[in-house]
């Protein structure tokens, strides 16, 4: 082959390599692009932590060559938020539950979705024994907030309920999962665009309900008080319960609400207040910003986990006040390390009805 020949298919191989590195190149830069747009429609969440699971080539070995696993973080996951909304269980108290949700615009309404009979979230949180308050079929049809007042327009579907408790719970249950957004105080309900005296099996609607008296046991007009009491266990650990009680005049609502936690629950319930049957409270009182409960002699014989589960409920009955920032316990005026308990007391904050 000549020179020439061979300086010329020299060329023409150069150029092909050429080429083809430039094209690679190309792909790649568009992918990072790709990459980086759907980050960005990500970091547009503010309130979620943006994981980027891309490694470098030299990370992908440790110095003995083996291979590091990776684990790929799907963006959907990324995009859940947690909301807290209210159900019902079995006897047929209304019950707060925490659980996450697909993050969209209007999420006070996609909160609502997630209590109806038969939908995705409901069905999930059925398993632990709780079900959804609106009856299946339910469509927010829309909503309106201003000034603190929520009006809620739902189908005809919210119609189809079996009795007036129901109907109660429903609507407490509505406004209470609306009120636990921060611009709302009220809320007022309208079916298919039309405001009712009354739904059909005979409750009141004609009115802006607010946030008051949950699983009401007493007078609605007394000075009412607040205390969380346990559901048995079943297939999962059982769910906290609100229960209102009413009292003519209450000087320390903190006190108060303790006081009763330890005086048990309503007889007519299977609830329990997880305070082992041998303790008894001598006294209760807030200094400063601490609780202190001083527990009977019986106390000394408290195992650690029978401790963990008193003082959970504890906590979260006194969660209500925001001037009660700790807890503190004694045994006859002393403290556990003088009675002789060597576990900790500080205060330890509930997994409170998650699903």
């Amino acid at each position: 082959m000549s020179y020439k020949s061979i300086m010329s298919l020299i060329l023409i191989v150069c150029m092909a390599v050429s080429i083809t590195g430039c094209s690679t190149l190309d792909m790649m830069v568009g992918l990072k692009g790709e990459d980086d747009k759907d980050l960005a429609d990500v970091t547009d969440l503010s309130d979620f932590e943006i994981v980027d699971d891309s490694i470098c080539d030299e990370e992908l070995y440790e110095s003995d060559g083996d291979a590091i696993e990776t684990v790929t973080v799907n963006a959907e996951e990324i995009k859940m938020t947690e909301i807290m909304a209210y159900y019902e269980d079995e006897n047929g108290f209304v019950v707060p539950v925490n659980t996450t949700i697909p993050w969209e615009e209007g999420i006070a309404k996609a909160t609502l979705r997630s209590m109806v009979t038969g939908s995705e979230t409901e069905q999930k949180i059925a398993q632990s024994g709780l079900h959804g308050v609106l009856p299946e079929g339910t469509e927010i049809r829309g909503m309106s907030i201003k000034d603190g007042l929520c009006r809620v327009d739902l189908s005809e579907n919210v119609l189809n309920t079996a009795s007036i408790e129901q109907e109660e719970n429903m609507i407490l249950a509505i406004t209470y999962t609306l009120t636990e957004f921060s611009t709302i105080n009220k809320v007022e309900i309208l079916v298919e665009g039309q405001a009712l005296a009354t739904l059909p099996k005979g409750y009141c609607i004609d009115t802006a309900f607010e946030r008051e008296n949950i699983n009401l046991y007493g007078n609605a007009g007394g000075v009412n008080y607040t205390v969380y009491y346990k559901a048995p266990d079943t297939e999962v650990a059982g769910h906290y319960i609100p229960i209102t009680f009413s009292a003519n005049k209450i000087d320390n609502p903190a006190v108060t609400v303790v006081e009763k936690l330890f005086n048990g629950p309503p007889e007519d319930t299977a609830l329990s207040n997880k305070i082992p049957m041998n303790v008894n409270l001598r006294g209760v009182s807030v200094k400063g910003d601490t609780a202190v409960v001083d527990l009977g002699v019986e106390a000394v014989n408290l195992s650690e986990e029978e401790f963990e589960d008193m003082n959970a409920i504890v906590v979260l009955c006194l969660e209500q006040f925001e001037e009660v920032a700790n807890v503190e316990y004694n045994i006859e005026g002393l403290s556990f390390e003088e009675a002789g308990l060597d576990f900790e007391d500080d205060n330890i904050t509930p997994v409170f009805n998650q699903y």
